[in-house]
Formats: structure tokens, C-alpha cells, sequence
């Protein structure tokens, strides 16, 4: 009986084998499974640290160095853990990511595609460019007169800081405080247009009771509704304050209308990854949202004007990608309703370009309902940003690239031009409005979107 036992199991064996034998050699069956995706991941906490001690990431850090004893980029990597964002030049998302994605996902077969949502810092205004190194000056004895500021600048800072640009508060009084410069050669008053500036005084420190700002985040929005209390919505300062390591600091901060917030260091953003005999950063890739079988994506939609009864006219189709309609209950409706991209960051772009495909039916006034539009100024409410609407591709024969309006069938858009904002970060809206014909009829046709690109062509 037990032999019996024994050789139940070996036949079966056996057999399996001569069965996955048959199948691959004889029928040309492959056992190996594809697994191919195209799907967004956000970073979570968590993965930034997972980034950071990946192997593959600490090898790469160190090989990036000045020479083989520089470990800076090897010690940044590390504090990834603790900032939890990128850093562009040095700690760039293209170099560390693939990695981790390779670690997180070893079963994905090469054609998948993943949109990396992660933090990054987000671009300071140009103007702050001009602050890289602010230093206090205090003269030997109290200023009397403006007159006597440069010649003490000049007898009494070192030659080793005096450098292009470097810039030098002077506490003139308890309630005063200017900024000099040296350029050229020279000390000068130190002014500009683009954007107010406010330093704080002796007297600002008093009132705060302290000489420095040990968790300025809660402190200057306070300081700045006290010291400014008739400030109007949109008001801006660049403030100077000394930080928790006494060192001199350049913030903006903005009133709202009703409190002062610090604009936002941290940004999300989104990059392209596409795995091929490895995983790599789609870097010539601004922005890839094929919409079909991935929803809305990170495009919002905001609707600015809607007849009863419309609540909505922008909705996803898992056949047709993000479509919009003005039309319910058997009638047309009139309609002002946007769907509008994340952030693209167009900031090493040469000749960027978007093409997408499109379809438009039950009404021939394409042109009239469906505008894609670009804003540079965007800030979460369409109708306060500034919006460039984009012209269409025109046929050899002059007339409009655009659907007719009589048709399901999809067509391509052609790569439609954004050199204009080249250098700059984008917002791309796409404007759906309805109304009255020149009969006075109200018509509304159905527009659908899918496999946006906001690319780079290879040259």
C-alpha cells in the first residue's frame, strides 16, 4: 500500500511534465506571463525613504560625485528620508525613481507606463535669485546720516565678502533697516520693481519677543496681520527675517483677504515612466494622460456656468476617455464648463508640442463650443487666470484640422505648437461652451478627448 502511495505522486509528476512539455515544445505555448500596465502611483511618505536606502539609488549617488571621494549626492539622497521631496538639480526624480519602481514592481513587462506623482521644490520667484547670500552689517559706531553708509560699507567689509550681488542690511534705526548691494565694484542702495520689500526691525523683533523667528510659519502670518492690518486680497511682501540658525531669510507671503500665507515651497508634480528592458524616465514626456482606462486623471473640472437642468457636463467613459455634453432630457442646454490639466512644467523645454485625439458630433459648430486654452497664471479658479487660446492645425487645403461634427469617429489633433511657453510652467484648459445660434436656438454637441501627449519631438 505504501508503494502505491509513492508512485502516485511520481506519475502525477510526470505527467505534468510531459504535459508542459507538449504544450511549449509541440503547441508553441508560452508559459512566461506579460503583465502590462499604464496607471499613476503618488509617493507616499513611506517611499521616500524606501527610495533612499534602495541599493541601486546609494550606488548610483556615489558615483556622482566630483571625484571619487565626493559624497555629497550620496549624503542628499539620505535626507531624502527626513525632507521627503526632490530637489531637481542634484536629487532628481528621472535618476532615483526608476529604482524604486523596479523594486516595487517586478512582475510589470516592458510597454507599461506610470505617472509618478512626487513633492518636489517648487521654482522660487526669479527675483529671490538676486538674494543667494544677505549679511548683516554692523558699523563700528551708530550712522548719523545716509551719506555715511557706503564709505563704512567700503572701510569695513572684508575683501573676502565682497562679492557680485551679495547683499547687506544696515540697521539704520530701530525702525529702519535698508538693503545695499555690490555690484559692480561698489556698495549701493539695493531696490527693485518686481516685488515689495519688508525686513524686520529691531523694534519688529521686539514686538515679537525674540531676535529671531524660531517657527516662522506661525509667527510672520500673525506679524505681518498686525503690521499691516488695512492690507488688500493679493498683497505681497517679500519678507527678510532671521531663521532659527540666525541667518537671513527671503520669504514671500501673500494676504488672502483674510490671513498672510508663506507661497508654497513644496510642489506636487507629475513624471512619465515607461518600462522597456528596464524602467526609465519619459524626461521628453511633459505630460502623458491617455484618459482611457485611467479616469480623469489629475485634470480638474470646473464648471462656470450651467442652465437648469445641467449639474455637470464633463464625465469619463472607459470607451471614449473624458467627454462633455450640454445636452439632456432631449434638449440642449447653455454651459460653461472647463477640464483643466496639472501643472506642465515646460521649464527645459526647446520646441514642446500637444496632440491629442478627438471627436465631436451632433452639432457642426465645433469652433464655437470647443476651446483649448493655455494659462500661465492659473491658480485653482479659471475665470481669475489670463487664458491663450490655442489656433488649430489647418489641411493642405486651408481648411481647420477639427471634427465635423457628424461623426463618432476619432482624429488626431497633429502636434499643435507651444514654444510660446517654453521656460515656463503651463496649465492646459480645455473650454466647452454652449449657447444660442444665430436662430436663437440653443445646440450642444458631445466632445470626447483621450491619449493626450505633451511632448518633446526627437529632433
Amino acid at each position: 500500500m505504501k508503494r502505491l502511495i509513492y508512485i502516485l505522486p511520481l506519475l502525477s509528476m510526470l505527467f505534468l511534465s510531459c504535459e508542459n512539455y507538449y504544450l511549449e515544445h509541440q503547441l508553441g505555448y508560452e508559459t512566461t506571463i506579460t503583465d502590462v500596465r499604464t496607471f499613476a502611483y503618488t509617493l507616499t511618505d513611506g517611499d521616500y525613504s524606501a527610495i533612499a536606502s534602495n541599493a541601486t539609488n546609494k550606488a548610483t549617488a556615489l558615483t556622482m560625485g566630483k571625484d571619487e571621494t565626493d559624497s555629497t549626492i550620496y549624503f542628499l539622497l539620505q535626507n531624502l528620508s527626513t525632507n521627503k521631496y526632490f530637489a531637481d538639480t542634484l536629487i532628481a526624480p528621472d535618476v532615483f525613481i526608476p529604482a524604486f519602481l523596479a523594486a516595487k514592481y517586478p512582475q510589470l513587462s516592458a510597454g507599461t507606463l506610470c505617472d509618478v506623482t512626487y513633492r518636489t521644490v517648487q521654482d522660487k520667484p526669479i527675483y529671490q535669485n538676486e538674494f543667494q547670500v544677505i549679511r548683516d552689517f554692523n558699523p563700528p559706531t551708530p550712522f548719523t546720516s545716509y551719506d555715511e553708509i557706503v564709505p563704512s560699507l567700503d572701510a569695513n567689509v572684508h575683501a573676502l565678502i565682497k562679492r557680485e550681488g551679495y547683499k547687506f542690511l544696515i540697521n539704520f534705526s530701530d525702525d529702519e533697516v535698508l538693503i545695499y548691494t555690490y555690484s559692480n565694484g561698489e556698495f549701493s542702495l539695493f531696490t527693485t520693481d518686481a516685488v515689495t520689500l519688508y525686513v524686520l526691525t529691531r523694534n519688529d523683533y521686539k514686538s515679537i519677543g525674540a531676535d529671531y523667528l524660531a517657527t516662522p510659519e506661525h509667527t510672520l502670518p500673525i506679524f505681518l496681520a498686525q503690521r499691516f492690518p488695512y492690507a488688500t486680497e493679493d498683497t505681497k511682501y517679500a519678507v527678510i527675517y532671521k531663521g532659527p540658525a540666525r541667518t537671513n531669510i527671503i520669504h514671500e507671503y501673500v494676504f488672502d483677504g483674510k490671513t498672510w500665507a508663506p507661497t508654497a515651497d513644496i510642489a506636487d508634480e507629475v513624471m512619465s515612466f515607461e518600462m522597456k528592458d528596464q524602467w526609465k524616465a519619459n524626461i521628453s514626456t511633459y505630460l502623458n494622460e491617455p484618459f482611457l482606462g485611467h479616469g480623469q486623471g489629475n485634470f480638474v473640472v470646473q464648471n462656470v456656468f450651467l442652465q437648469d437642468p445641467l449639474t455637470y457636463t464633463w464625465y469619463y467613459s472607459a470607451t471614449y476617455g473624458m467627454c462633455t455634453s450640454a445636452f439632456k432630457d432631449g434638449a440642449s442646454w447653455k454651459s460653461n464648463t472647463w477640464l483643466v490639466s496639472p501643472a506642465v512644467k515646460l521649464k527645459k523645454a526647446r520646441r514642446p508640442q500637444i496632440v491629442f485625439d478627438q471627436a465631436f458630433n451632433k452639432a457642426d459648430n465645433f469652433t464655437e463650443e470647443a476651446h483649448v486654452m493655455v494659462s500661465t497664471d492659473y491658480k485653482g479658479d479659471v475665470t481669475t487666470a489670463t487664458w491663450t487660446e490655442l489656433p488649430w492645425n489647418t489641411n493642405e487645403d486651408g481648411s481647420l484640422n477639427v471634427p465635423p461634427g457628424t461623426s463618432w469617429v476619432f482624429q488626431t489633433t497633429g502636434d499643435i505648437d507651444l514654444s510660446a511657453w517654453k521656460g515656463q510652467t503651463i496649465y492646459i484648459g480645455f473650454n466647452y461652451t454652449t449657447g444660442e445660434n444665430a436662430e436663437g436656438i440653443v445646440v450642444s454637441g458631445t466632445w470626447e478627448l483621450k491619449n493626450l501627449l505633451v511632448y518633446e519631438p526627437e529632433e
